[in-house]
């Protein structure tokens, strides 16, 4: 990662608060939080001032190591499945909530009868 690049994410952690230590080794960020319970927001605001002002088509992976919270900055294609757009979460949610409803008593049913089947020695 350029240095530059660096020294703008730095500067952007400096001001959000809340963070004891900060270093870059090798291009993944490491960031030691007063409070580890802030980790999700810390990532967040990370993300979003990543995408805005560095790379729109970039992700940010966080991974908690030891005391530390780790933050690699990837491809998009390559970012873990946190962030979701709104209504990427609507049509799953009808969508798992209609397969729910239309499979689950199929799938209890099919598991009990083999269940019933096994005792009596079938």
């Amino acid at each position: 990662m350029l240095k530059t690049i660096e020294k703008k994410i730095q500067s952007f952690v400096d001001g959000i608060g809340g963070i004891q230590r900060q270093e870059i080794v090798h291009g993944t960020l490491y960031v030691k939080l007063e409070d580890d319970r802030d980790c999700d927001f810390i990532h967040t605001e990370i993300r979003k001032f990543y995408k805005e002002f560095i790379n729109p088509e970039g992700g940010v992976n966080m991974y908690a190591v030891g005391d530390e919270f780790a933050f690699d900055f990837v491809p998009e294609d390559r970012e873990t499945p946190v962030f979701t757009d709104e209504e990427e979460k609507g049509v799953w949610s009808e969508f798992a909530e209609e397969e729910l409803e239309n499979n689950m008593p199929d799938d209890v049913d099919t598991i009990m009868n083999l269940e019933a089947e096994s005792k009596r020695g079938k």
